[in-house]
C-alpha cells in the first residue's frame, strides 16, 4: 500500500505527542475512545456497510469512502483517517468530531492543517459541546475561542507553537501520514503503512461503503 508513516527518529512512537509536522496537508478526527467504539459510531454516522476489524497487515478490497480507524500502542486516542480514492465524495468534517463526541460521551478533536494554503485549525469537543477552537491563516487571520481558559486571539503569539502545546496538553498525537499514489475502488491490497510496525499498532480497522 503506497502510504508512508513519517516521523522523527530517536523517540519511541508510544512517547510521541503533539504535531509531527506542519509541512503537510493533513486532516484527522481524534476520539478518546477505543477503535471498536469509534468505528461503530463512525459507521453509523456515515452509513458505512464495510467493516474489517483488526485489518493491519491483512489483504483488503478497496471500496468507496475508504476510512481507517486506528490506535497507536501507548496512546489513548483513536484516529480517523480517510484514504484518498478517486471516487471519494465525503471528507471528514468538524461535524463528525462533534457527533461522535456526543454519541460516545467523550472528547474528540477535529484537526486540519494545510501547508499549501498556510492554514491550521482545530476544534475540541466534550460530550458534543465545543470547548475550544482555533483557526489560523498565515498573514490573513487568527480566530480563537475557548470555554476552558480566559484567552483571546491577540494573546497568541505563534499559532503553530500554541497548537503544538494544545495537542500535547490533551496527551494526543497528530501523525504525518503520506499517500504517494491514488487507490481505486475494486483494488485489492495489503493494509500496511511504510515505517509503522505491527507491534506499534494497537488496532486498525477499515471502513467503507460498498
Amino acid at each position: 500500500m503506497p502510504i508512508y508513516f513519517l516521523r522523527a527518529e530517536g523517540v519511541p512512537l508510544e512517547q510521541l505527542r503533539g504535531l509531527e509536522t506542519i509541512d503537510r496537508n493533513i486532516l484527522f478526527v481524534l476520539v478518546q475512545a477505543s477503535v471498536e467504539l469509534v468505528a461503530q459510531a463512525f459507521s453509523t454516522l456515515r452509513q458505512m456497510n464495510v467493516w474489517v476489524r483488526d485489518a493491519y497487515e491483512r489483504a483488503i478490497d478497496i471500496h468507496n469512502e475508504s476510512t481507517f480507524v486506528f490506535q497507536l500502542r501507548g496512546h489513548s486516542w483513536s484516529i480517523v483517517f480517510k484514504l484518498y480514492v478517486r471516487s471519494m465524495r465525503i471528507d471528514l468534517t468538524e461535524e463528525d468530531a462533534c457527533r461522535i463526541s456526543e454519541s460516545l460521551g467523550t472528547a474528540a478533536i477535529y484537526y486540519a492543517g494545510s501547508d499549501t494554503c498556510g492554514t491550521l485549525e482545530y476544534q475540541l469537543y466534550q460530550n458534543g459541546v465545543l470547548q475550544e477552537k482555533l483557526f489560523f491563516e498565515e498573514e490573513v487571520s487568527l480566530e480563537f475561542q475557548s470555554q476552558l481558559r480566559s484567552l483571546e486571539a491577540k494573546d497568541i503569539r505563534d499559532a503553530y507553537t500554541f497548537t503544538m502545546n494544545f495537542i500535547r496538553e490533551q496527551d494526543a498525537y497528530i501523525p504525518n501520514i503520506v499517500q504517494r499514489e491514488d487507490l481505486r475502488a475494486g483494488q485489492r491490497t495489503t493494509l500496511s503503512f511504510e515505517n509503522l510496525m505491527p507491534h506499534e499498532v494497537e488496532r486498525m480497522d477499515y471502513l467503507a461503503q460498498q
